[in-house]
């Protein structure tokens, strides 16, 4: 039995090392920016806060996109309850805390299954260490959703392994319960908004539940424990319906709802020489030092859990293939990371292009290389095991320890003193061989200095090694600046001087993030961040409230996607009157000769709502996309509607006066029309269900006109029309996920009486 000190100290360990890394920075008032922070979840979390700060629900955007959906957004995670934590420290602050929370909750959740699998304090310490504080964690600080969902995977393999062992007691109130606590832990890690890191999350989880009863129960048991997970996944899905149906509803409707470009999915394969990151993680550089020259980027093939946990996985490997101790779990780790390891190559093999093919759900995401959590999560759990079965090494093994030891010290002495007398050595080359050699000279002497019996001060010194030697591998990892940055009006609303909106193109945008001010190498490339603002990055002008024609998401809009590219193709005139027909009235173009390195112009006709005079109808999508990319199409004389309308329209004059009267609801759009011979009312805003439009209080037909936007008619005279927003799946949702909640804590109330 453990001493007290001993059970406290692996949890201790999981709050100090994020503190150590984040810390500084919360107390310096500063905020992580470098990438999807700034550009992602900031400017939507503090639009959203400030709506319901207004008494409206942010269903909507209609700053990004000509109009987006904001809740079903999916990696807004709007409704993942840790996140109502930013209405009190505000979402630009906040987030570093949110990071730094879920990194504590990441550690803990292993060290309570390590716990739940027999592992002592030292081996909790070790297995919470090298996954809370992995590359693969670390390095993805700043993409918060999947910070946020990675934190769940070893809370979600407790409850399964729970509910294993509550079907072997054959407990029918333990099952039920245990059925519960899966299905909550399963919908916070659906509401965190990463559903990339929620979908392996669930492979990995049926795979383990199957094996685990399997082996404690044979194939018999299978069938019981499938109900009950299949139980968990049904209320889990109840739970989280609010989220998940309005998600489900803009998949559908999205550029995603078809295949992917197999290209685009294997864009971020892991890079096999990453590989050797497990020992030297710097290998190729890093972005923090401003050397970084590997191939793609750093953080997506960050796998590194530290060099002493490696040994100790790698001992457990070794132990548990020869050895009874820990066997079969070592044998299942092992098999899972090479499989997963495997799915990571991604086009680096010809495994997964014949999945992406054949298998569904292989096509689905991008970045076959964040499979590696399942590996990392894996090694630091083999890692917890090489530390339950460490000894210290006698007859030949103490003999090659000692070698091993004394060698790695003279291999990082000669690397560092190589450098200084032998041209062309790469620098990075030398300091990742130079400061694995001091760790693994370290790992050698506790090795050899390793106790028969292990004291609260000889755990708390090997987790203080592996806490120290993964603290120096994520500094500066996640890169922070000022509170002001985020604050005040910027630069680009001096140059942008009306209501319209703005646009640019993809190319300039390529160069502005990839070689201006997001580049691969370096975090910190010189320049002043608030810089991004002022260029009118997208998706920052939603901080300064100018609404925009891009959208920065991962997922957009099918129709907005096709086209935006159209657009990118057309001629520059052409291109121009569809711009105005979008209501982009600022053009952002290269400009060398600026600061800022970028200048918007202004583009002339740009209207969001416009009195059409006729409309015609085409056959299909397609044929209305291409009638209007014709060079005689005129928008300003003719809307074009699809085959889902009425072949006989009203024809009207087009003259009259229309003005929109803004709202503090962004899901309500009121347009005032007065016209003597009636006219088609055009709003330029992107078409999406859940749009219904309303004439002087009564509902009248909205269009899906011009592809990609929408219209009503308008009878002459003096007329009020206003669009409104009502997503029927989200009222659906919420109803359930509000009927789920309520029965689950009835039944915890429940227990709690009878208990």
């Amino acid at each position: 039995m453990e001493t007290r000190k001993f059970y406290h100290l692996p949890v201790l360990l999981m709050i100090l090392g994020p503190l150590i890394l984040f810390g500084p920075m919360l107390i310096r008032g500063e905020a992580l920016f470098w990438g999807t922070p700034l550009l992602q979840f900031i400017p939507w979390r503090q639009y959203a806060f400030q709506v319901l700060g207004q008494g409206h629900l942010p269903l909507w955007n209609p700053l990004l996109g000509m109009g987006a959906p904001l809740l079903a957004n999916y990696q807004s995670a709007l409704l993942y309850p840790p996140n109502f934590l930013l209405l009190l420290t505000g979402p630009v602050w906040g987030h570093g805390l949110l990071v730094l929370l879920h990194l504590v909750w990441a550690g803990i959740g292993m060290v309570v299954f390590t716990r739940h699998l027999g592992l002592r304090s030292l081996a909790q310490s070790v297995s919470g260490l090298a996954f809370s504080l992995s590359g693969y964690l670390i390095a993805r600080g700043g993409f918060l959703s999947i910070n946020a969902a990675a934190a769940w995977l070893p809370w979600i393999l407790l409850a399964i392994d729970r509910l294993v062992k509550c079907v072997e007691d054959e407990s029918r109130s333990r099952e039920v319960k245990a059925t519960l606590w899966l299905s909550v832990a399963f919908a916070l890690q659906w509401l965190a908004g990463h559903a990339q890191t929620a979908w392996y999350t669930l492979v990995v989880a049926c795979v383990w539940g199957c094996w685990r009863t399997v082996r404690s129960r044979g194939w018999q048991g299978l069938k019981r424990v499938s109900v009950f997970l299949f139980g968990a996944w049904v209320i889990a899905f109840g739970l989280a319906a609010v989220q998940l149906l309005p998600t489900a509803e803009y998949l559908l409707n999205s550029h995603r709802a078809t295949m992917l470009d197999p290209q685009f999915v294997m864009t971020y394969s892991f890079w096999p020489w990453r590989l050797l990151g497990l020992i030297l993680p710097d290998l190729f550089g890093n972005p923090a030092l401003g050397n970084y020259w590997g191939y793609g980027n750093y953080w997506e093939d960050a796998i590194y859990i530290g060099i002493l946990p490696c040994l100790l996985a790698f001992n457990a490997i070794r132990r548990g293939l020869r050895e009874k101790d820990h066997s079969s779990l070592v044998r299942f780790l092992v098999g899972l990371s090479l499989v997963v390891f495997i799915f990571a190559l991604g086009k680096n093999t010809p495994i997964f292009p014949l999945l992406f093919r054949y298998v569904p759900t292989f096509n689905l995401f991008q970045a076959p290389t964040r499979w590696n959590l399942i590996l990392v999560f894996s090694l630091a759990l083999l890692a917890g095991i090489g530390a339950e079965t460490w000894r210290a090494p006698t007859g030949r093994a103490l003999y090659w320890t000692r070698l091993g030891t004394v060698g790695v010290a003279v291999v990082g002495f000669a690397a560092w003193l190589g450098s200084l007398f032998i041209e062309g050595v790469e620098p990075s080359f030398v300091r990742a061989f130079t400061v694995a050699s001091f760790w693994l000279f370290v790992a050698g002497i506790l090795t050899l200095r390793l106790p028969e019996r292990l004291s609260w001060r000889w755990a708390s010194l090997v987790g203080l090694v592996v806490l120290a030697d993964l603290v120096f591998a994520g500094i500066g990892l996640n890169p922070s600046i000022p509170l002001r940055v985020f604050r005040g009006d910027s630069a680009l609303g001096d140059s942008v001087r009306d209501e319209h909106r703005v646009y640019m193109p993809s190319d300039v945008e390529y160069e502005l993030k990839f070689e201006r001010t997001h580049q691969f190498d370096t975090f910190n490339p010189d320049i002043d961040w608030r810089l991004i603002r002022d260029m009118g990055l997208p998706n920052t002008t939603v901080l300064d409230a100018i609404p925009s024609a891009n959208n920065f998401d991962p997922i957009s809009p099918d129709r907005f996607v096709v086209w935006l590219e159209l657009i990118e193709e057309l001629p520059r005139e052409d291109r121009l009157e569809l711009l105005a027909l979008m209501d982009v009235g600022w053009l952002a173009v290269v400009d060398t000769s600026s600061g800022l390195s970028v200048r918007y112009e202004a583009v002339p006709d740009a209207e969001r709502i416009r009195l059409i005079p006729e409309a015609v109808v085409m056959s299909s999508a397609e044929e209305a996309l291409s009638f209007m990319s014709k060079p005689d199409f005129d928008p300003m004389q003719m809307i074009v509607l699809e085959n889902e309308v009425q072949l006989t329209l009203p024809t009207g004059g087009g003259e009259g006066d229309a003005v929109l009267h803004g709202t503090s609801d962004p899901a309500l759009i009121s347009v005032r029309v007065d016209t003597s011979q009636g006219a088609w009312l055009l709003l330029s805003d992107t078409w999406y269900p859940g749009w219904r439009a309303e004439l002087d209080g009564l509902k009248t037909e909205l269009y899906r006109a011009d592809y990609l936007f929408r219209a009503v008619w308008i009878p002459s005279g003096e007329h009020v029309v206003e669009f409104s927003y009502r997503p029927i799946l989200f009222i659906i949702g919420a109803a359930l996920s509000a009927l789920v909640w309520i029965s689950v804590a009835w039944i915890v109330v429940r227990w709690r009486k009878i208990e």
